[in-house]
């Protein structure tokens, strides 16, 4: 349910809806009801196939097919100095200060945002209610969010996403929801954005490591105010879904 899950769901919708074939595959079936999905179980590897893949670091070597490309959302969770990736034509990054940060010079890549599911801006929000979004786990650092909003002085504190380790949510999160009953709603995953967005008026993100993330552009786009660290990058622009297509097009050569 992470947020490159929903990457990868929305450019295989994209591709499909452009009349290119495109079929993700992955470990759970999860994804398999929002898109062209099936399980690795399922999976079929022609010669003249493109494979798009993603954090995978056990593909070592090359397959046979037309082309392999590495899409990487990630900086330090798939450090390109230390996981072998010489087996990919192209490397997909998602912005310049991520393929800074990995320092790929002498192969082949490209820069592309990924798509989006376009949110409406809202009229109205409710009052000091702060939004922590996204997976429960030590990365996102929800714990550090959740006391920079109650030192803002937020009324209520409205935490959405699925707990991804469950000691660090023991041990960091439980806690301070136990001191704050009155304060702190856990409400889980919700996949309408639009729901989450109109029950906040204020998104708190404290994560260790972040790049492009969702969160942010959705706050734009649905005019939520959004207060970060340094670790997290606003874009400068936001793009069409169909100059995201054209990009892809133009490098893979289809």
């Amino acid at each position: 349910m992470g947020g490159s899950t929903i990457a990868h769901i929305n450019l295989t919708n994209l591709f499909n809806e452009k009349g290119q074939e495109c079929i993700l595959y992955g470990p759970h079936n999860w994804h398999t009801t929002k898109c062209k999905g099936k399980t690795f179980n399922e999976i079929e590897i022609n010669p003249d196939d493109i494979i798009i893949a993603h954090f995978m670091p056990n593909i070592t070597s090359r397959l046979s097919v037309r082309k392999m490309v590495l899409s990487l959302h990630e900086k330090n969770l798939f450090d390109l100095k230390i996981i072998p990736h010489k087996q990919y034509d192209k490397i997909h990054f998602l912005n310049q200060n991520q393929k800074d940060w990995h320092k790929i010079t002498n192969q082949p890549n490209f820069i592309c945002p990924n798509p989006h599911t376009f949110l409406k801006k809202k009229e109205t929000s409710p009052d000091c209610v702060a939004g922590i979004i996204g997976s429960i786990d030590r990365n996102k650092n929800v714990h550090t969010s959740i006391e920079r909003a109650l030192k803002d002085g937020m009324k209520l504190i409205r935490i959405y996403g699925t707990i991804n380790d469950e000691s660090y949510y023991q041990q960091k999160v439980k806690p301070l929801i136990e001191k704050n009953l009155d304060k702190i709603q856990l409400m889980g995953y919700i996949s309408n954005r639009e729901i989450i967005y109109n029950s906040v008026s204020d998104v708190y993100m404290s994560s260790y490591s972040e790049n492009a993330s969702f969160v942010v552009d959705e706050c734009i786009m649905t005019n939520t105010r959004y207060h970060l660290n340094n670790n997290i990058q606003v874009p400068e622009k936001i793009i069409s879904n169909d100059e995201v297509f054209e990009i892809w097009k133009r490098e893979l050569e289809i």
